[in-house]
Parts: C-alpha cells; structure tokens; sequence
C-alpha cells in the first residue's frame, strides 16, 4: 500500500500560513505550523512547515512529514527548527491538533518585555483559559525553550515566549488559528490600554465562570 500524500492536510497548513502571512502575525520564515496526523501503524506523525522557507514561497510538496523522533517521512526535507517545541506540546496535550506559532508585533510586544497578559476580556477567558502566561527565556529550537512553553502553557490555548513570540495550541488547526489572532488583539489592547492607564483585569467570579465554560467546551472539566 503506497504511503498516504496527506494532501488536504497539506493545503489546509499552506492556507493557514499564507494567512498568518496576510494578516501579518509572521514574515519572511518566521514563525511555524503544524498539525497532528492520523495514526499510521501505531505511530503519531505530525506535518509542519520547513526551516528556513520563505511563506510566499512554500507549497504543499514543501512541508515536512515528521514521526516522534522528529525524523523526515518520506523526504529529504528539514522541519522548522521550532519542532521540538511542537512536539512536546503534542506529548504534554492529548487534545491538541495544531500548533501555530507567530511572531506578532504586540504579542511580541509582551513577549520581549515578559509581561503575563491578564484576563482583560471576556472572549479570552472563553476561548483561551485565563492569562496568557510568558515562558522562561529558552533558546530557539532547544528543549530548553520547549520544556518552558509546554510549561507555561498550562491546560490553556496560548502562551507567550519570552523574547520570541507566541505560541498558540489547540484541537483543529482552524481554531489554533482563531486563538492566534485573538491573542494579537487582545495583546494590543492591553498594551494600549496600559498607556491609557492601566488595564482593568475581570471580576474573580467572571473569570472563574468563564474558565469553566472553556473547559467544559475543551473537554478538559474535571481536570482541576
């Protein structure tokens, strides 16, 4: 039986990252994603975008089939050199799928600056889990950067890493990409906000109601 070509999955990564591209949360090759497989003989393999490749440049037959060693399937091609970073969090986070990870100017922003992004509207709570929390400062694409992210992390959807960017995690690559450019506005207006005066965090019993619904809608109630 021939090795599967995984080609809508391929198309749905290349439309992803030509629209992070668009919306300019990514430029140039920074930044990366990935998706989880189907099982192929009891082993997980995961498709995620190159090193080096610029996005306007990047076709389906470019991005890479990796398996738990984070070994090339079927190619001769280099995964992104955030891998290890991906990998873990599909080790660590049974319900992710897809893994996006950008470079955003106002995430960044609280990236660079190491500033947690309290909850500060409603939809973040909802649709992230809380506080986007910043990373320990790791090296690109050492474990020692993705221990740090899976870490901050948490049983939440986004996390910042610090001095680098965001990383956003989710079931479906389609709502990776939704948590991606929420976190983006949601980090300009708490920056925005913090110049205007400060930022006024929600209510504890706002929160707490809005974390339960994330996590009944994550399938994660029951976990705390």
């Amino acid at each position: 039986m021939p090795a599967p070509d995984y080609l809508p999955e391929r198309e749905s990564v290349i439309a992803a990252v030509r629209d992070l591209d668009r919306k300019g949360l990514v430029s140039g090759s920074s930044g990366n994603v990935s998706i989880r497989l189907p099982v192929e003989g009891g082993e997980e393999r995961y498709l995620i975008t190159p090193a080096g490749v610029v996005y306007d440049e990047l076709d389906e037959a470019g991005l890479v089939v990796v398996d738990e060693e984070l070994e090339p399937v079927g190619a001769e091609l280099v995964p992104s050199t955030e891998s290890l970073l991906h990998l873990a969090i599909y080790k660590a986070r049974p319900d992710v799928g897809a893994v996006v990870h950008t470079h955003s100017l106002y995430a960044s922003i609280a990236a660079v600056t190491s500033t947690q992004i309290p909850p500060v509207v409603d939809e973040m709570v909802v649709y992230v889990g809380g506080p986007i929390e910043v990373a320990e400062y790791g090296f690109p694409g050492t474990a020692e950067l993705a221990k740090a992210g899976v870490e901050s992390l948490g049983d939440r959807r986004a996390v910042l890493l610090r001095s680098h960017g965001m990383c956003a995690a989710a079931p479906t690559l389609q709502e990776a990409m939704r948590v991606a450019v929420l976190v983006e506005r949601v980090a300009q207006i708490y920056v925005q906000a913090e110049m205007m005066g400060g930022a006024l965090e929600l209510p504890d019993y706002a929160v707490e109601a809005e974390r339960q619904v994330y996590l009944m809608r994550s399938g994660l109630a029951g976990s705390e």
